[in-house]
């Protein structure tokens, strides 16, 4: 082969091989979306009481398009979601189950560290780490951390302040200043989204932790309109 049909050759090959490895990459894309769909409708109607067969094929699914498309950011998170469903139901308590509990909290937080690896601005990924990590450690040093992270790229969102709430009421008997300073700033930030308050009394109520949220609303000229609102009677009254 001449010097001159080479020159040409070359570059198409290149491109040749550039379009093949193109068109298998956007071919694992639209694979591993099919999955995920397949995962989410599963788990949707399902309304959150997945049977144990339709838990295992949603985990599948969404762990082949994890696999088929690993720089996707939600499919981790949702990985981690479906992790946390196979909870549901499951006495944490038993010694039994103890070691299923913490290998699932452990694959989920794994799974949600990867998704945030990808992608750092979603606050949500940063908020369910934060959680995990709680569930596994109590109000550490290093949920404190991931709350603040969620709290930087998602200052104003109310599922940020639920979740912080959340952290607090859970761990309420073994809260540093800290974390009681936190909470107190966080449940000051949720009143202000009026009807929406309703979320942190139904939240507290399912945690049996609602005597705290109702001592806690009875002080402070911020919470007047709570104080005045269906809500608080319904839940404190």
């Amino acid at each position: 082969m001449t010097k001159l049909n080479m020159v040409k050759v070359v570059p198409a090959v290149i491109l040749a091989l550039i379009v093949l490895v193109i068109a298998y990459t956007s071919m694992q894309s639209m694979r591993a979306n099919a999955w995920y769909f397949h995962a989410l409708n599963i788990v949707q109607e399902s309304d959150g009481a997945l049977s144990g067969s339709s838990l295992q094929a949603a985990e599948n699914a969404i762990t082949l398009a994890t696999n088929m498309d690993p720089e996707h950011p939600h499919y981790w998170h949702f990985l981690a979601h479906i992790k946390l469903l196979s909870l549901s139901g499951i006495d944490s308590t038993s010694s039994e189950q103890s070691d299923k509990v913490k290998q699932t909290y452990q694959q989920a937080e794994q799974a949600l560290l990867k998704s945030v690896e990808l992608r750092q601005t979603w606050a949500q990924t940063w908020m369910s780490l934060a959680q995990v990590v709680s569930y596994q450690e109590g109000p550490t040093e290093r949920v404190y951390n991931y709350i603040q992270q969620a709290k930087k790229v998602g200052p104003y969102k109310l599922d940020i302040h639920l979740g912080i709430i959340q952290i607090a009421l859970m761990h309420w008997s073994e809260l540093p200043p800290t974390y009681k300073a936190l909470y107190v700033n966080e449940l000051k930030l949720a009143s202000k989204y009026g009807y929406k308050f309703y979320d942190v009394f139904s939240m507290a109520e399912q945690m049996n932790r609602l005597p705290i949220v109702c001592l806690s609303l009875q002080f402070g000229s911020h919470y007047e309109a709570i104080r005045g609102s269906w809500m608080f009677n319904k839940y404190c009254g």
